[in-house]
Order: structure tokens, then sequence, then C-alpha cells
């Protein structure tokens, strides 16, 4: 369940990418990748929260999940700035797209190191 976990993780890093892409080279967004990314995103905390309920306690995983939450909240912030603008087609602030993906990419660290780790 992990494994599967790291991978919804990494191809939502993947569309996140893409949306970084879009924002910083075009100037613009799509709700569409968007919501990709954060459906993909949700389903591996899912998965990863079946895990941490299921089965003995590994630290690692906690702290990945703990951190994978708040870069969620860190997403839902992001949503809420982009809905809250009058010109739709904007990228959200790039300070806040960098702190999410922050926070993303070293819950996905640790999340592999657990895996890893006997």
């Amino acid at each position: 369940m992990i494994l599967a976990a790291i991978v919804l993780f990494c191809l939502a890093a993947g569309l996140g990418l893409w949306l970084v892409v879009l924002g910083v080279r075009y100037r613009r967004g799509s709700r569409a990748l968007a919501a990709g990314h954060a459906g993909v995103a949700l389903l591996g905390l899912i998965l990863l929260g079946r895990h941490i309920f299921s089965s003995p306690v590994h630290i690692l995983y906690n702290n990945a999940a703990l951190l994978f939450i708040l870069a969620l909240f860190g997403g839902l912030v992001l949503l809420a700035l982009r809905m809250g603008n009058h010109e739709h087609r904007s990228p959200p602030p790039m300070i806040g797209v960098g702190l999410h993906a922050a926070m993303a990419l070293s819950a996905l660290l640790l999340l592999v190191l657990g895996y890893t780790q006997p």
C-alpha cells in the first residue's frame, strides 16, 4: 500500500511540475490539471492514512503524513487565492507554490526513506 501511495505522490508531483511550467512559462493555469493534481495527491494521502492506521507505528510514515497534510492545507490556500482572483487564468503567487512543493517533496522523501529502511 505504501508503494502505491509513493507512485501516486510521484504522479501528483509530476502534475504539479506541469502546473508550475504553465504558470512560469506561459503565465496561466489549468483548473483541470490542478484538479487532477489534487485528486491524485488526495488518493495517495488516503492510502497512506489507511496504512498508518492499520499497521504498527512507523515514525517516518507519520511525519510524512503530517507534512502531506500541511501541503494539503497549503494547496487549499493556493486554491482560495486563485478563486478569489478576478483574473482566473493567472497563476497563484510562486512563493506559495514553492512552499507547497517543498512540504510535499520533503514528505515524499520521508515516505521513500521509510519504505527503503527495514
